[in-house]
């Protein structure tokens, strides 16, 4: 956060994404498959995420949600448009040792224990071995799964699992954490927990950016929403905005009644 000429208050980018576009026809892997012809992934996408905040991304499936957090983390190229990160041309080195992620899948070895997967990620992002289990405990404790944690992850269900990703995606008090449908799996219990977890993630500074479905989630700790069709961003909402001028304003009834004017156009 910082004052402009006039004493405002400015709120830090931690994100710029500038006019990015990926096409999946021009890809390798989509010429050599027989019988695809690919299509555009994401399309000239601009947004800014500010420091601090909550920002979700929400769309239909295959809209580009997935496409778009994968192109700020580095996990694919972008054909054209800039991604800045912390002020900086993309992530790169120690970075990733600020930044925490959940993907929409995670994959463990199911012999390896709960305790052992944690460390490995502790170590990842080069926690002190001296402070390394207590702060697993706590975390695992913040989710439940404390009791578990000398279990192996063949134990587990899917929800369990989905916890597990969250426990590693916040190991490091990351500044800024990616969550591909964090809520993916949960149960109304669960998910309460992960939404405490968010939010006080965010009173500590974290700024969070997150896709999912479950549009009472967003509506609930979103401070902006991205909605995203056929590759191509809608518009970006500002949720405090909006509550001010609307009182009975309800994302999921907005949100379907854009998806039908965009299809009827």
């Amino acid at each position: 956060m910082y004052y402009d000429e006039k004493g405002l208050i400015k709120m830090k980018k931690i994100i710029s994404v500038k006019d990015i576009s990926l096409d999946y026809k021009e890809r390798d892997i989509f010429k050599k498959m027989k019988g695809s012809n690919g299509s555009i992934g994401i399309e000239n996408i601009s947004f800014d995420v500010e420091e601090g905040n909550i920002f979700s991304i929400i769309g239909l499936n295959g809209s580009g949600k997935t496409s778009t957090l994968k192109c700020i983390l580095g996990l694919m190229k972008p054909d054209k448009g800039e991604i800045e990160v912390f002020g900086k041309k993309g992530l790169r080195g120690k970075d990733f040792e600020k930044v925490g992620y959940l993907p929409e899948i995670s994959y463990y070895p199911k012999s390896m224990k709960l305790i052992d997967l944690m460390r490995y990620y502790g170590e990842l992002y080069n926690i002190p071995k001296n402070k390394l289990d207590k702060k697993i405990d706590i975390i695992l404790t913040k989710l439940d799964l404390i009791s578990r944690k000398k279990d192996r992850l063949e134990k587990f269900s899917k929800g369990m699992l989905q916890k597990v990703g969250i426990a590693q995606a916040i190991l490091n008090d990351p500044k800024l954490l990616f969550l591909d449908e964090p809520m993916s799996g949960l149960d109304p219990l669960a998910r309460e927990m992960v939404i405490e977890i968010i939010l006080e993630l965010k009173s500590k500074g974290t700024t969070i950016f997150f896709n999912t479905h479950i549009l009472e989630d967003v509506a609930n700790i979103a401070d902006k929403v991205a909605i995203i069709n056929k590759g191509k961003l809608v518009e970006v909402l500002d949720m405090k905005k909006i509550e001010l001028k609307q009182d009975n304003f309800l994302l999921k009834d907005y949100f379907i009644k854009t998806m039908i004017e965009l299809r009827t156009n």
